[in-house]
């Protein structure tokens, strides 16, 4: 089971200056660990606009863990085609940058056009987030094992680049992990409360996801198969649905390397996103 958590991590993560400030401190302290995770993903999709928007982001941070609690903290590096998809702690939302109101405006199924932006091309350091989680119960013979979590997002990225919304996000949830053989069962809802855009209003969503996990070759290997999204953000626009398979390989060291695709189910959804991740024990 530990295995296929660590694929279904988020990666909510804040200052990764901090984050090892952090864990210098605690991993001092008897019982505590640290791990390094990682990733690079790319995605292109063209959401609700005429144009499509291509982004990469590489992903940098650390876990903090010991008996219950986990913490992870890091922050993203992003690179986008257009300024028109905005990164918060959801994920990649179709805010139309610095062309809110527009996007406010919407008719429902219509595609937006806005400026040209062909000699648009953006590297800049993505907002900060943070995430922490406590396990409340381990499983057992019928209730699965329950977490607790709370994330939160700085705002410091450039909002009129597509780099960040500007605000603070901050949100509240639980995680559900159940097995049965070798089949793993993990959900997670989370509430989040959202800031919004100088010219857009952003509702508070409800993110999901759930997922089935099965280790191969005694646990060297895991697949997994997901459904995530969050609950409508913009009125007149289909909240995002993804579906995912991801394939992870444990190595002997305790380090994981993993391969992540989802495709888009609806319209304010990247049409494709990859992904490989790493992770190593410190």
């Amino acid at each position: 089971m530990t295995a296929v958590r660590q694929m279904l991590s988020k990666g909510m993560l804040t200052s990764a200056g901090v984050a090892v400030a952090i864990g210098v401190t605690l991993t001092s302290l008897p019982g505590w660990c640290i791990t390094y995770s990682g990733s690079a993903q790319l995605a292109t999709g063209d959401y609700i606009f005429s144009d499509r928007t291509t982004s990469f982001a590489l992903y940098n941070g650390v876990t903090l863990s010991a008996g219950p609690l986990r913490v992870s903290a890091g922050i993203p590096v992003l690179y986008q085609s257009t300024p028109w998809v905005s990164y918060s702690a959801v994920g990649m939302i179709p805010s139309g940058g610095g062309e809110g109101s527009q996007v406010g405006g919407r008719k429902h199924g219509s595609k937006i056009s806005l400026p040209d932006t062909v000699r648009y091309d953006e590297i800049a350091v993505g907002d900060p987030t943070l995430l922490a989680g406590v396990e409340v119960w381990r499983q057992g013979k019928v209730l699965p094992a329950l977490h607790l979590t709370a994330g939160l997002k700085a705002p410091l990225a450039d909002v009129e680049s597509g780099f960040g919304t500007g605000e603070w996000d901050y949100g509240v949830g639980l995680s559900l992990a159940r097995s049965w053989g070798t089949t793993l069962l993990f959900t997670d809802v989370t509430y989040w409360v959202l800031g919004d855009l100088d010219d857009l209003e952003l509702l508070d969503p409800v993110a999901y996801s759930i997922a089935l996990g099965y280790p191969l070759a005694s646990g060297r290997y895991s697949l997994l198969f997901s459904l995530s999204g969050y609950s409508r953000i913009f009125a007149g626009v289909d909240p995002p649905v993804q579906a995912g398979f991801a394939v992870s390989h444990f190595l002997d060291s305790g380090a994981s390397l993993s391969a992540n695709i989802n495709v888009g189910l609806t319209e304010s959804a990247p049409d494709f996103a990859f992904s490989l991740g790493w992770q190593v024990g410190l």
